[in-house]
């Protein structure tokens, strides 16, 4: 099983993994997490930061290790002007890759704590916002990939349906858990991937056990899911560690090596090529 994990960690890639600098503290900064992936032998990883465009940092870290492919991301928080299309546009001229809809500043994120009024991207008569549109059509433009955040299941169901319709092809909902099970077979149809986040089964942010993470993954279909860590955090291992575990655990449950490099290398980076 030890020979599987490692060869199912070679190339594989990280849509979700945070580093410091960051106003949450991190376990490791940008420069230790991109030198573990390194030594890890993956393939790349997304960076992601819930407050600032991380692609001019890296451009940087792609410099000093090559062959490593990081990708750089923006959050559409409080922090970058919420669902702000010239943010988007910059971040699109700096190569950026992903674009996520807001996250800790979204409402249905802050309605689960009562901290407040957040941002949505529907206006009162639950249309989407003439900036969400332009949003989506920047993102087309520049194929790049857009991604649902922490935004509510009403809210994704209708971001995913005006991409596609507007022509975007690479489309992730960040927290498929919080859908019905209708709403993951019509999004899957409209060529949507389920990001599942080995976040979601540690002890400290437990939303589901390794056993419903794998039932998830195969009621959603494995054809149209990743599998990420989100790690970053103190509490948890280095973002590569988390992918080694994510792999064993998969491994562990039962499913195939030939899936579960779908799940970390094939639909990974076919979202990002």
């Amino acid at each position: 099983m030890k020979d599987e994990i490692e060869s199912l960690l070679k190339r594989s890639i990280d849509l979700h993994v945070y580093a410091a600098p960051d106003i949450p503290e991190r376990r490791m900064d940008a420069l230790e997490t991109t030198r573990a992936a390194y030594e890890a032998g993956m393939g790349g990883f997304v960076l992601k930061s819930p407050n600032y465009l991380t692609s001019p940092l890296t451009y940087t870290l792609s410099q000093m290790y090559p062959g490593l492919e990081i990708y750089g991301s923006i959050s559409l928080n409080s922090s970058v002007g919420g669902i702000n299309p010239e943010a988007v546009a910059t971040a699109a001229q700096l190569g950026t890759k992903v674009v996520w809809m807001p996250t800790i500043s979204a409402e249905f994120y802050l309605s689960k704590t009562n901290s407040g009024k957040g941002l949505s991207i529907l206006d009162k008569s639950e249309k989407l916002t003439d900036d969400t549109i332009q949003v989506i059509d920047i993102a087309q433009a520049n194929d790049m990939v857009l991604a649902s955040g922490c935004i509510s299941p009403l809210e994704t169901m209708k971001l995913f349906e005006a991409a596609k319709d507007s022509g975007i092809k690479r489309m992730i909902v960040t927290h498929p858990e919080e859908l019905l099970e209708d709403q993951v077979k019509d999004l899957t149809t409209l060529g949507v991937y389920m990001e599942y986040s080995f976040l979601s089964c540690m002890p400290l942010t437990a939303k589901i056990s390794p056993v419903n993470l794998l039932a998830q993954i195969l009621k959603a279909g494995i054809e149209r899911c990743i599998v990420t860590t989100a790690f970053g955090q103190p509490a948890n291992p280095p973002p590569s560690e988390g992918m080694r575990m994510a792999i064993a655990t998969l491994l562990d449950s039962g499913m195939s090596p030939k899936n579960i490099s779908l799940l970390v290398k094939d639909n990974p980076s076919g979202l990002l090529s």
